[in-house]
């Protein structure tokens, strides 16, 4: 029986033992990435993985006629016009939904509490003075007024990455307070309210979906409700940010510092030539107390294989189930 085309774009950079695994179910087509794709390679494909940062929109769906399946190893759909090939009865297969599994990735989790602790430690500025030839780590301890543990954690949206972070929290012995309308755990502290989150927490740290509803909800009255001297870290989706607020709150003072793995857009072409002119970005090369990092939450070698190979799963389990495979 003919294996069904696949059309991989190697700007994705899957590990090599998922792309072991793909040749020996499927006939692989690779493209450096979406700007090679040939009329004649769309038309043919029944499966294309979608990269972040290229639109898989309608004028290129259109063109797959034989398309079944469009696979993405990741939870956020933003590239991807979901209704569009709802509509023509094209099937997504993502790690969105897929809670079960996602429980076993954990270094998103991770790299947000790395976060709260380089930036309410000061561990880059210290890193660079040090390097520096100075040794002053009396002057960093003045910058730091709390432990840790007793400073308040607020975590906004209890889902998967969520509970983890909490969990951490708790490790620390810090007292964990969240807000999610849809989750009940007793084991933290539940607010009813946003509003009543940020007046509770130190630091806050942002696990939620992107959706009309949450696009901009940690907003700038949300920011000033919280004790001043606080700090935000999002591992999530930049749009859930105002980052107008989040920039005038580190500007002002009122902040004490931020860790961000994400900004908005960066799921845009043109997001990494002008990321250089972010304000945000601009902002993080002066001040030292904002951490940016590229969207590496969930990069480690493992993860990543892990990922890659249950979307795979999910797309041969597809197939078959439509009589493709």
């Amino acid at each position: 029986m003919k294996k069904p085309l696949l059309l991989y774009y190697e700007v994705q950079d899957f590990q090599k033992g998922t792309l072991d695994y793909i040749n020996r179910h499927f006939d692989i087509v690779k493209l450096p990435d979406p700007n090679h794709d040939t009329e004649d390679i769309l038309r043919e494909a029944t499966i294309i993985f979608a990269p972040m940062g290229f639109v898989f929109g309608r004028e290129k769906i259109d063109k797959c006629r034989n398309l079944r399946v469009i696979g993405s190893p990741t939870t956020g759909l933003l590239h991807i016009d979901v209704d569009y090939v709802k509509q023509k009865e094209i099937n997504i297969c993502s790690l969105k939904d897929q809670r079960a599994f996602l429980f076993t990735i954990t270094p998103t989790a991770e790299l947000a509490w790395g976060l709260i602790v380089a930036v309410t430690r000061h561990i880059i500025p210290a890193y660079n003075s040090v390097c520096e030839g100075k040794w002053d780590g009396y002057n960093f301890g003045r910058q730091t007024p709390k432990m840790l543990s007793v400073m308040t954690l607020g975590v906004v949206g209890l889902g998967r990455l969520g509970s983890l972070v909490a969990r951490y929290g708790q490790a620390f012995k810090m007292k964990v307070f969240y807000y999610d309308p849809y989750v009940t755990d007793e084991r933290y502290i539940r607010c009813n309210s946003l509003i009543e989150l940020a007046q509770s927490s130190n630091i806050v740290s942002i696990h939620l979906n992107l959706t009309e509803k949450t696009e901009n909800l940690i907003n700038k009255d949300f920011i000033h409700a919280m004790p001043r001297g606080s700090f935000i870290i999002n591992t999530a989706r930049g749009e859930v940010l105002d980052e107008g607020a989040l920039l005038e709150g580190l500007t002002s003072g009122y902040l004490a510092g931020a860790g961000l793995d994400i900004l908005k857009g960066e799921h845009l072409p043109d997001f990494k030539e002008n990321l250089s002119k972010h304000p945000l970005v601009q902002y993080a090369k002066t001040h030292d107390n904002l951490i940016i990092t590229p969207k590496m939450g969930g990069c480690t070698v493992d993860a990543w294989e892990k990922t890659e190979k249950h979307v795979v799963d999910l797309i041969i389990q597809e197939l078959k189930n439509t009589g493709v495979m």
